[in-house]
């Protein structure tokens, strides 16, 4: 008895250690420690595959995990019971918890949500579960939703996840599919090709065609009238013929004097510069020369002019020599 007493407290004892242990390891593990900051999300699609624990990651980092799941009517009652929006009240409540050690104290949630921040869901490859991604998107695209209750912790806006775009996207063009008259289509394409079967068989078309061939005809009968092939050989003949060769030597000579003649040129052009600075020096000389006879022929014609005035004012000078003196000059 007393070794079955012995057991059972041995038993009660290990177990109490595992608890305290295990107490401890959760202590230290950072949850206690490092509780988080929470935040809620509203999805209005399926959110299988997510469930509490799972990762809050951004751009592949974990960065939080989700604490709990529920529906919107149950989180936040509609007054009265009843619904007075009822797409909002469809939708998923979805809380999560954020470690702020990895996403830095500098981040203003707020301006990153201005910015597009939103919240996705994300599949895990083919195996069914998912986990919630945030990542920046336009935001005139997904716009923050506006709820009528007062949210227990902040919101982070969402955004349909990639199936459910594709989903939207299928259903939209199916959609259209389903506005078309798809008899009165066949029957405008059933009309279309009668009318192009008309025009190629009887038409305009036709027409066209049959002056295309009858042009092409001609074309032939005019080439072959042409004989292109001796106009050719014509061609040729003049070109390799002692005329034109004879010509080209004519030019090539030409071409040879002209070059002689192009290197003398700058030969004489000296020579006519050198003789062009001689008679500027000759010129030169002359005038020097011919400076002073001309001061005299200038001194000489002022003396005969003032010879011919004296004549003219006296001509009996030249029989009796100079007028006396003045009386008052003796």
């Amino acid at each position: 008895m007393a070794s079955k007493n012995a057991a059972l407290r041995v038993g009660m004892f290990v177990i109490c250690a595992i608890v305290a242990l295990l107490a401890v390891v959760f202590f230290l593990s950072g949850s206690v420690l490092h509780p988080g900051m929470p935040y809620e999300t509203y999805f209005s699609e399926s959110v299988q595959g997510l469930d509490t624990g799972t990762a809050v990651k951004f751009r592949g980092v974990t960065i939080g995990k989700i604490t709990d799941i529920g529906l919107v009517t149950a989180e936040y009652p509609p007054p009265n019971g009843a619904f007075k929006n009822e797409t909002v009240y469809r939708q998923v409540v979805v809380r999560f918890s954020v470690d702020p050690r990895k996403i830095g104290a500098a981040v203003n949630i707020n301006q990153s949500i201005a910015h597009g921040l939103r919240v996705q869901i994300t599949p895990q490859g083919i195996t069914g579960l998912a986990y919630l991604e945030l990542t920046f998107v336009p935001p005139s695209q997904y716009p923050v939703q506006q709820v009528p209750w007062t949210p227990d912790t902040p919101v982070l806006p969402s955004m349909p996840s990639t199936l459910t775009q594709v989903q939207d996207a299928v259903e939209q063009v199916l959609s259209s599919f389903s506005k078309v008259d798809l008899g009165k289509m066949v029957g405008d394409l059933t009309q279309l090709a009668d009318t192009l079967d008309q025009e190629i068989t009887t038409g305009d078309a036709h027409q066209a065609i049959a002056n295309a061939n009858m042009l092409l005809v001609n074309l032939n009968t005019q080439l072959d009238a042409a004989d292109l092939p001796a106009t050719t050989r014509a061609a040729r003949n003049l070109v390799d013929g002692p005329q034109t060769r004879q010509i080209l030597s004519q030019l090539s000579q030409t071409t040879q004097q002209l070059s002689k003649v192009s290197a003398q040129l700058p030969a004489l052009i000296s020579a006519s510069q050198a003789t062009i600075d001689q008679a500027s020096e000759t010129t030169a000389d002359l005038q020097a020369q011919l400076q002073p006879v001309l001061a005299n022929l200038r001194t000489t014609t002022a003396s005969l002019n003032a010879l011919t005035q004296q004549l003219k004012n006296n001509p009996a000078q030249v029989l009796l020599g100079a007028q006396p003196p003045p009386e008052d000059e003796k």
